[in-house]
């Protein structure tokens, strides 16, 4: 995808966020931070780099809209293979089935966008882009000093190709206005 039609999509996406937040449902604004961790397995070998994770959202009720956008923080290296995930663009959907509990457990529903470099000695840098379905589940519980700040844990499923899996494992705050 180029990076116009990649600038476009995130318009839209932006532009529905705030279409929600002026209509007449009453939706609260969050946003989350936490350090992630990815797994890239293969059929051979698996390698984990790290990544931040930020989001923005919208939750009504027991329902959670929210546009996640991570950023390499480390790559990772196997025998001379150097894997780095410098971006991550996703859009989820999360829906907590039990919203009075102390710790409030979602499902998680989205589309990603993975990009993965490659670096191997004597051997061209390459790039490639993975989209697919994402899905997992999350945990959190809020602070009782602060209840608008939320402690969170995600375990999500990235993408899901044939002989390539990436998953997600996020733990940080979130934080209610």
């Amino acid at each position: 995808m180029t990076t116009i039609k990649k600038h476009i999509n995130l318009a839209n996406i932006l532009l529905f966020f705030l279409i929600l937040s002026t209509s007449s449902i009453r939706a609260e604004v969050y946003i989350s931070l936490a350090p992630a961790l990815v797994e890239i397995d293969t059929d051979n070998a698996s390698t984990r780099p790290s990544l931040v994770d930020l989001r923005i959202g919208y939750e009504y009720h027991a329902h959670q809209l929210e546009l996640a956008i991570m950023s390499s923080i480390s790559d990772d290296n196997l025998n001379q293979l150097t894997v780095d995930v410098p971006s991550v663009n996703s859009i989820f959907y999360r829906y907590s089935p039990h919203e009075n509990e102390q710790i409030k457990m979602h499902f998680i529903l989205g589309a990603s966008q993975i990009d993965v470099d490659s670096t191997y000695p004597n051997i061209a840098d390459t790039t490639d882009t993975f989209n697919g379905v994402s899905f997992g589940i999350g945990f959190e519980e809020a602070f009782k000093s602060i209840p608008q700040l939320k402690l969170k844990l995600d375990l999500l499923r990235l993408y899901n190709g044939d002989s390539l899996d990436v998953n997600l494992l996020s733990i940080g705050v979130r934080y209610v206005f």
